[in-house]
């Protein structure tokens, strides 16, 4: 904004060249021989612009009365400077012109390298400067020195920057920073670097710790990259909480020359941007994290030339909204490890599928934990970290250990549920992308595990029992379900249905019952009944046996080192009394010898 007042006034620099030369004129009209000439018209436009100077070009249309011509006797110099500093100087000899309507034409050149040095008076100066133009008009036989032309030229270039309102930083998409109260201002400028302050009060508005070392930054006009470099600018922002950064950027000022060019070459349209990227240290080197702290373009416009008038507004820029794309498992393989009496490895590859974002995998790193619920019973916990992740497919192995004291819990649900159980395994990942963290899901992997213990314990029968001899009781059919099991007890209930084959009652005293699964004894126990059964009548028999679920733990350490199968064996007696005379004899149709057979980790729907 400043420079384009600056070339204004330069304008009227020009301007004040023509008013000089009709001075001249008046000082010969006083003579008495000619008629003052007068200006009619004036208009401004740039000339050539090179890389050292630009030219302001002015025509000037006189009107002169007498009949006769000036001759080009009249010499014009003059001097603009702003704070001190010469912007142009000005000299044409020999000036005339003939009768009636003439158009003249007057050059001067500006060394665009003034206006680095006037930029730093400017800035300096709080952005105002002080326009003074000093002028002399020599003819044979005279020299004047007209009063100097002096304004003020006051400026605002940062207000474009400066906001109280709320703009989010986002990364990948996912916002992380809410930004307020951003505002900028001058350090001291110098004839080497402009010095420029930005500064905003932040709040996390993400999951995790939002920290950065530093950033990079670029200011550019018109293409005139008049900035560029790295500054340490520490932010460390718990998730909710609030904090500042500030950020002071160099501007080169020998380059607000070229700026200056581009400028006037760009129909005095110009676009200030400046970016600010993140950066963090990894491995004692700086990295820059694809996360813009600061991203703002202002449109300065002026008409140096013309109106006069200026302006400067915002450029609405799009934001980068691609999403954060963590690593995917597209395949996953698990597989039982080492076996003890403790716990039980559970042993995972897994193909993690990385995005080809290079920038963003040199600052990536997985920590990943893996969990294993068995009937939402967590019974296997497991992490590690890969400092290292390479764009494309690559594998992850992982360890988690099972705690085996978990078993009574989760099969006694096993029975509850009908001896379903589920078997949930979730790996997680938390990406570390240098300046904050993000959750990855990397696929939950799900399997049903289903059997059916007491399938040979239900059906009907015809098993003759025998006592002293000869058929006692027949038994027509069986029929036994789980009671409701605990991590200490497993209850079957039983429901045996026998006829009477004798003239007189018998009596089933106790049922005595062995249970063993992969050879651990569940149960070795008796259990009173006392149930007579009439003659020539039936009757059911009920039982309730009762297994030792907390010895679950032994069996599945066996069962898994037989590749998850193992026998579940179970062999019932009862105690028959008949006329005094008592048997202990083979309650076969209770009894069954049944294979385990299980998949926990692979097991699908079911």
């Amino acid at each position: 904004m400043e420079l384009r007042e600056v070339a204004l006034k330069l304008g009227g620099v020009v301007a004040v060249v023509l008013v000089l030369g009709v001075v001249t004129v008046g000082v010969l009209a006083a003579t008495g021989a000619f008629a003052a000439p007068t200006v009619s018209s004036t208009s401004y436009e740039w000339g050539a612009i090179t890389d050292e100077s630009t030219e302001i070009v002015t025509s000037v249309t006189v009107d002169n009365p007498n009949p006769v011509g000036v001759p080009g006797v009249v010499d014009v110099s003059y001097t603009a400077r702003l704070n001190d500093v010469t912007l142009a100087r000005g000299e044409r000899s020999g000036v005339g012109f003939g009768p009636g309507r003439n158009s003249i034409s007057l050059t001067a050149a500006m060394q665009n390298s003034k206006i680095a040095d006037w930029w730093v008076t400017h800035v300096n100066g709080d952005e105002q400067s002080a326009l003074t133009v000093d002028a002399t008009v020599n003819a044979p036989g005279f020299s004047r020195e007209l009063p100097a032309k002096s304004s003020t030229v006051e400026t605002e270039i940062l207000g474009g920057f400066r906001t109280e309102g709320a703009r989010q930083v986002a990364f990948q998409g996912d916002p992380l920073l809410t930004l307020r109260n951003q505002r900028a201002s001058w350090g001291a400028a110098d004839a080497e670097t402009t010095p420029l302050l930005f500064s905003a009060d932040v709040e996390n508005v993400h999951d995790y710790d939002v920290r950065l070392a530093g950033v990079e930054y670029v200011v550019e006009m018109n293409g005139v990259e008049l900035g560029t470099g790295q500054r340490e600018a520490g932010l460390n922002v718990a998730p909710g909480e609030s904090g500042s950064i500030d950020v002071t950027v160099g501007l080169d000022t020998p380059k607000m020359a070229d700026w200056w060019r581009k400028h006037v070459t760009d129909d005095e349209v110009s676009n200030l941007t400046v970016r600010m990227y993140g950066y963090v240290v990894r491995d004692g080197e700086r990295q820059r994290v694809p996360m813009r702290v600061f991203d703002r373009t202002i449109r300065l416009q002026t008409d140096m030339l013309g109106s006069g008038e200026t302006s400067v507004e915002p450029v609405e820029t799009s934001q980068r909204t691609d999403p954060f794309e963590p690593p995917s498992v597209t395949d996953t393989d698990q597989e039982w490890g080492t076996v003890t009496d403790d716990t039980t490895e559970i042993r995972t590859d897994a193909s993690v599928d990385t995005p080809d974002d290079p920038g963003l995998v040199a600052l990536m790193s997985l920590d990943v934990r893996q969990t294993t619920t068995i009937n939402g019973v967590p019974v296997a916990d497991g992490s590690t970290v890969l400092d290292t992740v390479e764009p494309g497919s690559d594998t992850l192995s992982l360890t988690s250990l099972k705690d085996n004291g978990e078993v009574p819990q989760w099969w006694a649900r096993h029975l509850n549920g009908d001896e379903r159980s589920q078997v949930v395994t979730t790996p997680t990942a938390t990406a570390d992308v240098g300046a904050t963290k993000f959750d990855a899901e990397l696929g939950t992997r799900e399997s049903i595990v289903t059997t059916d213990l007491l399938a040979g314990m239900n059906g009907d029968r015809n098993e003759e029992v025998e006592v002293q001899g000869q058929t006692a009781l027949v038994v027509t059919g069986v029929s036994s379900s789980w009671g409701r099991a605990a991590p200490d007890t497993a209850p079957v209930r039983t429901r045996t249905s026998v006829r009477n084959e004798l003239t007189t009652p018998v009596t089933v005293e106790s049922i005595d019952y062995t249970v063993t699964a992969a050879g651990v004894t569940l149960a070795d126990r008796s259990t009173r009944v006392e149930q007579v059964i009439d003659s020539g009548s039936s009757d059911i028999i009920t039982a309730r046996l009762v297994l030792d679920n907390s010895k679950m733990d032994r069996w599945w350490v066996r069962h898994v080192r037989n590749g998850e199968q193992s026998t579940f064996d179970v062999d019932v007696e009862a105690t028959v009394a008949v006329i005094g005379q008592r048997d202990r004899v083979a309650l076969d149709s209770l009894g069954q010898q049944s294979t385990i057979e299980t998949d926990l980790l692979n097991a699908s729907g079911g």
